[in-house]
């Protein structure tokens, strides 16, 4: 029975990400058609990257309150609350909303997608199969790129449909349901006094330094772009490259231990999709995909190594630099597997043992880039191109080298502690700040 218990929560823990994750990933809006104008869905879009930085420090702000509770009960009771909500507003929004409620109706999808993968985090990463599905539901999703096919979104920009969709909330908050009331009477061991007070306070601000300082840096770069299309921009690449890392070390320093380490490979491996661009995939690739993560994820469990993650990573930048975007869909699905593989790989070598370093990590992985923000004209494999333009593929590994440099001193100031009763951190990683 306890078996089945398990199950059912690494169920719900993967439905959970995977449709935090979607709204995380793509704009969240009734459908317009012949209401909105070309500003109102430039400021939809536009506002994608700044809901996922927001989600980001709600997700992490909610996973040390319920972490610090050790009451699984508080974390699916939240996560369920969360699913309800985003069911309401996707329901409200349908009948009621109008062109001018876009932006609004997607920071309200993403603070509700933040708060499920917060609670829900907080409580499944620290049971191995639960933990495993979370991180392949979350990172899955980020990896497969365009999900138009497979959620069946209409191609035309200008006729914005609700994502994730009804049913995928519907399914994910009776699983959430379900996984309440097998957890209701589940507790842990009393809270350390000792670190009550510590807690609450670096991985919320690791959080915070990380999502805005790139958000900025992103942003700041997108309208260098926006100015002087023309131009290389490398000295404006170089300083938001810069920033990222920077940014990254100092959220990672902020986490107890080596739980850091996720941080670095979440930038890195972001970075390294971006370079490699994206194109429209068959919905049935999908379950390919999920596969592939799952099996990283477990090789990386049994040989954790963030050498090799790192020279993954390498890997994929190294082939967006010398593989254009046209050089047609084998190429494309080869790279594809890889970084599904791959993706897989980093959360199973990552072993974060505070919750809330792991969801730092995962929702990480929705910030934008300084890739991102780059001409979409460099990175689509459905458009063909006379010159291949290598600058994403360098900028990647630009990050990804920055971020090897990161591991290795944070291997050097932070070395491996001693195992805690339970996987806690020790409490001497958590008074750096």
């Amino acid at each position: 029975m306890r078996r089945v218990g398990e199950i059912v929560d690494a169920t719900t823990a993967f439905t959970g990400a995977a449709v935090a994750g979607v709204t995380l990933f793509l704009p969240v809006t009734v459908s317009t058609r012949g209401q909105s104008t070309s500003y109102r869905i430039a400021g939809l879009l536009n506002s994608v990257p700044r809901s996922a930085a927001l989600g980001v420090i709600v997700a992490v702000a909610v996973a040390v309150l319920v972490a610090t509770t050790k009451r699984p009960l508080t974390g699916w009771a939240t996560a369920t609350a969360a699913a309800l909500a985003q069911l309401i507003n996707h329901f409200v929004g349908r009948h009621v909303a109008t062109a001018e409620m876009l932006t609004t109706q997607n920071y309200i999808d993403s603070i509700c997608a933040a708060v499920l993968l917060g609670g829900l985090g907080a409580v499944v990463l620290r049971r191995p199969l639960p933990g495993a599905a979370f991180a392949v539901g979350g990172v899955g999703f980020f990896g497969f790129g365009d999900l138009a096919n497979l959620l069946d979104i209409n191609p035309d920009p200008y006729a914005v449909l609700e994502t994730p969709t009804r049913w995928m909330i519907g399914v994910a908050l009776a699983l959430l349901v379900i996984s309440t009331l097998h957890n209701w009477k589940r507790t842990e061991e009393p809270k350390t006094p000792g670190m009550a007070i510590a807690l609450p306070v670096t991985p919320i601000l690791a959080a915070m330094v990380l999502a805005l300082v790139i958000l900025a840096g992103t942003e700041w770069l997108g309208r260098q772009y926006s100015k002087l299309p023309a131009e290389s921009h490398a000295i404006e690449i170089a300083i938001v490259v810069a920033a990222t890392i920077v940014s990254a070390t100092a959220a990672a320093m902020l986490l107890p231990g080596r739980d850091g380490a996720g941080v670095y490979l979440a930038v890195s491996l972001t970075a390294a999709v971006d370079a490699v661009g994206y194109a429209v995939r068959p919905g049935w690739t999908s379950a390919v995909l999920i596969a592939l993560t799952a099996a990283g994820l477990f090789i990386g469990s049994r040989m954790p190594s963030t050498a090799l993650a790192i020279m993954f990573l390498i890997g994929i930048t190294v082939f967006a630099q010398v593989t254009s975007t046209s050089s047609g869909t084998v190429a494309f699905a080869v790279i594809s597997g890889i970084i599904a593989l791959t993706a897989g790989y980093c959360c199973g070598t990552v072993r974060p043992h505070y919750p809330p370093g792991g969801v730092l990590a995962l929702t990480a992985l929705y910030l934008p880039s300084a890739v991102s923000v780059m001409p979409d004209r460099v990175k689509d494999w459905r458009e063909d191109v006379a010159v291949h333009d290598a600058t994403p593929g360098r900028t990647a590994l630009a990050i990804v080298i920055g971020s090897a440099i990161g591991l290795i001193m944070l291997r050097r100031l932070r070395p491996r502690c001693k195992s805690q009763p339970k996987g806690q951190p020790e409490s001497e990683s958590l008074a750096d700040i």
